[in-house]
């Protein structure tokens, strides 16, 4: 796709996952997917949608948000039967997703080797764009924003209900960026939230740190913020590996709390320190 096409030319796939879980490095899987796809020149979208059988388990925090049961996913294809329609679907179109990093994981993730088939797509975060053309909003959330922008936001949560709620919270941001004279498909992908200028700089010492920890095989103390319920806990790790993925990196780390190994978002550790290092105690804001 030529970066120098002009939004109006090009199709877009809005898409959304529901998960058992947060982590697919950790086992958690798709359980249910959605897609709509708008072409230039056609008035009717097309659809995508489907419960999807994970072979594991939803998590009770999953269920308890998307209200997907193990019942109705038991029989349904499996992600790995509805990826080539799914890839079929896309082809050609911009990718749209709200939180994108995390659907876009899920999706790299199933499809293992193959996932260098979505290199070549343009990627959309209606979030990041959210953030930065409805400013004062507060929470970010996708029910929030589509309700302040007068968009219905029944059924949040499931698939094809998200799907249709970013799909409108989209044109809207795509209209305001018309008038601001945003006119190709480069100028959209490459929108960003304004930071703060230290923003970076404590990213790159979490990340020094937990590097750190790992190579000397140190515990670290940490406040994580829960990205699914939004609750913050105080516990021990000890890293292990930092995973990149679209957008966004996890720490890989055994969770002396739960006693099992756990994916950590790197953006939803709040604080760290770490417990030792040649007898003196280190504390970090990050």
């Amino acid at each position: 796709m030529s970066g120098k096409l002009k939004i109006k030319d090009v199709s877009f796939t809005v898409f959304d996952v529901e998960t058992t879980g947060l982590y697919p490095y950790s086992g958690d899987r798709i359980c249910e997917i959605a897609a709509v796809r708008i072409d230039p020149g056609k008035r009717t979208p097309k659809t995508l949608h489907s419960l999807v059988d994970p072979q594991r388990p939803i998590s009770y925090g999953a269920s308890l948000v998307n209200k997907i049961t193990d019942e109705m996913v038991a029989g349904k294809p499996t992600i790995d039967e509805i990826l080539p329609f799914f890839l079929k679907f896309i082809k050609g179109s911009a990718l749209v997703a709200y939180n994108a990093g995390f659907d876009i994981g899920f999706i790299e993730y199933a499809l293992g080797r193959d996932k260098d088939l979505l290199k070549d797509y343009y990627v959309i975060d209606a979030l990041r764009l959210a953030r930065r053309l409805f400013p004062g909003i507060g929470r970010y959330n996708l029910g929030n924003v589509a309700r302040t922008l007068n968009i219905s936001a029944e059924g949040e949560h499931r698939a094809l209900s998200d799907v249709k709620m970013t799909l409108a919270v989209f044109k809207k941001e795509l209209k305001i960026m018309d008038k601001e004279g945003i006119t190709l498909i480069d100028d959209i992908v490459f929108v960003k939230t304004n930071k703060a200028p230290f923003a970076r700089k404590v990213k790159d010492y979490k990340t020094r740190l937990i590097e750190k920890a790992i190579r000397e095989e140190k515990s670290l103390n940490i406040t994580y913020r829960s990205a699914w319920t939004n609750s913050v806990t105080e516990r021990i790790i000890t890293p292990k590996e930092i995973r990149s993925g679209y957008d966004r990196s996890y720490v890989i780390a055994h969770c002396h709390m739960k006693n099992e190994e756990r994916n950590f978002r790197m953006d939803c550790i709040l604080n760290a320190d770490v417990i030792e290092y040649d007898g003196i105690q280190i504390k970090s804001e990050v």
